[in-house]
């Protein structure tokens, strides 16, 4: 009696250290970066094999998004790319570099993004290609407010954003989507620099955050459609005074009468 009760114990026991261990692991948190906040130094790998960190670019205006080469969906990862690669040609002399990180890092190494540069004719000067471990990419991506999944090997579903850092350190914009043009990319990098001040870009920035926090989600504004929102509230407030205009004046004919 006594063998089969520690008999039945153990299994007992050995079953549920098969149960935890098969469990998923609980994910750690990460905490998304907010306007305002300085971004983590974070080792990567440029394409030529160096060493490299965002925080290395500090002092220049930074774009950054994230790609991975075997994406073949023209309207994600190669339509950035190309924006990117039409960014580098208005950067000029103004410092702000442009940044790709991968999100495919075990496939995406530094000669496979450098042959990746090369078909877009990237120049190294203006825009780095970057890779990291998987660890280091998939926190990175987390606190950009990239989402990512993998359905198979080599498909990554993600979300798209470009994120704008100023010469502080500090995320100055974030674009989510990618209804965005390469001008408005650097437009915006260049609305952080010192001296610089675009009342284009602010709104933009205001508009999207009032709208998420609303709940509407996050919306990326190019510049027609920020027009077009601008237009119809100058519309809509414009209407609301006249209405409150005629309302008073049809009231003080009325009392006269």
């Amino acid at each position: 009696m006594v063998i089969r009760l520690r008999a039945a114990l153990a299994l007992v026991v050995a079953l549920i250290s098969s149960a935890a261990s098969s469990a998923p692991a609980a994910q750690r948190f990460i905490p998304l970066l907010q306007p305002g906040d300085a971004i983590p130094p974070i080792p990567l790998v440029a394409q030529d094999a160096r060493r490299f960190s965002l925080a290395d670019l500090h002092g220049n205006a930074i774009a950054v998004s994230f790609i991975y080469t075997r994406c073949r969906d023209a309207r994600m990862c190669p339509l950035v790319a190309a924006k990117f690669a039409r960014a580098q040609h208005a950067i000029g002399a103004a410092p702000i570099r442009l940044v790709i990180l991968t999100l495919d890092p075990s496939y995406d190494t530094p000669p496979v993004l450098t042959r990746y540069g090369r078909s877009l004719g990237q120049d190294p000067r203006y825009w780095t290609l970057a890779t990291g471990s998987q660890a280091t990419i998939e926190e990175l991506a987390g606190r950009f407010g990239i989402a990512t999944s993998t359905s198979k090997p080599g498909v990554v579903i993600h979300t798209e954003g470009a994120i704008i850092v100023g010469p502080d350190g500090r995320i100055a914009l974030t674009i989510y989507g990618n209804d965005w043009s390469a001008d408005e990319l650097i437009d915006s990098a260049r609305a952080t620099l010192p001296g610089s001040h675009d009342p284009f870009i602010a709104a933009r920035a205001w508009l999207s955050a009032a709208i998420e926090r609303c709940g509407g989600g996050s919306l990326a504004l190019g510049r027609p459609a920020m027009l077009g929102l601008l237009a119809f509230m100058v519309a809509a407030v414009g209407g609301a005074f006249w209405l409150a205009f005629r309302d008073k004046t049809a009231n003080d004919a009325s009392s006269r009468s």
